[in-house]
């Protein structure tokens, strides 16, 4: 060999080192891709999983403006429809693990109660007082431009401040007897479903004039399912801390009177008859 060529392979042999060391690297890089954990598989696959079914909706058929509202479900959607519950059901145990961990509160200021299964009973009792002054908004209502004003607010904080999914998942987790935890929770999410739809049907379909036949009758019958629900799946509840719960609503309620009545500026404060006064 030349003594140019020799020069010129150590000249090469650098090269030579860094292209394989190059190649190394991208083959490290492309197995680590590759070669991914199975348990990382498997929690990424549970993960999307739990989303896709807390995603689930279960609606009731609704009327649209200008139609006439049949309240009669087909066999198919109400099997569908109990079927997709049950899925949710245990889809979302994980979730009631971790709530039980956080304090539930709602946005405004006010002291929570120190027992959190008593404090989100606290909360459920409370939207069963709302669907009645929803149902009296609708029944007073004389065009839908001003009853959309009106629940289109009341509606927004009563989901924002209370929560009712939360507050059923958490509350599952006290359901007695166990035998009858699936059809406890079962009611209680078709309860937070009928509200929904009834928050969504004043968002979407509530348009401006006079009311559509089957309007006010469609948001009254899931206001009054959301309730009825919900006295189902209380009834399994520790019933002592039910009653602490409404106690603290009826005291609440009779010290906000008080305040109203002493306030010139406050204006008529009409309170509703709490539904489980009516039981």
């Amino acid at each position: 060999m030349t003594m140019p060529d020799l020069a010129f392979n150590r000249g090469r042999r650098p090269l030579v080192r860094w292209a394989v060391l190059f190649l190394i690297l991208i083959l490290q890089h492309v197995s680590a891709w590759t070669n991914i954990d199975p348990k990382r598989k498997i929690v990424a696959e549970s993960n999307r999983h739990i989303e896709r079914s807390t995603m689930i909706r279960f609606k009731l058929p609704r009327p649209s403006r200008g139609t006439i509202f049949s309240a009669v479900p087909s066999e198919q959607s109400a099997m569908s429809r109990r079927d997709g519950i049950k899925h949710l059901i245990l889809s979302t145990t994980l979730a009631a693990a971790l709530l039980h961990t956080q304090s539930i509160q709602p946005a405004s200021a006010y002291t929570p109660d120190p027992d959190p299964l008593r404090e989100s009973l606290y909360f459920v009792s409370r939207v069963q007082e709302a669907t009645v002054q929803q149902e009296r908004f609708v029944r007073r209502a004389s065009r839908q431009e001003l009853l959309k004003s009106k629940m289109k607010l009341t509606l927004r904080l009563v989901e924002k401040n209370y929560r009712l999914l939360d507050q059923i998942t958490y509350v599952s987790q006290f359901i007695t007897p166990e035998s009858k935890v699936v059809e406890a929770t079962n009611a209680g999410y078709e309860a937070a479903e009928a509200l929904q739809n009834a928050i969504d049907y004043v968002k979407e379909e509530l348009g401006t004039g006079e009311f559509d036949k089957g309007q006010k009758e469609y948001l009254i019958e899931n206001l009054a399912e959301c309730r009825e629900k919900l006295f189902d799946f209380l009834a399994y509840v520790p019933q002592e801390k039910l009653e602490g719960a409404r106690r603290r609503v009826e005291e609440e309620n009779v010290a906000n009177r008080d305040e109203f009545d002493g306030d010139s500026d406050a204006g008529v404060y009409n309170p509703v008859v709490l539904p489980w006064k009516d039981r």
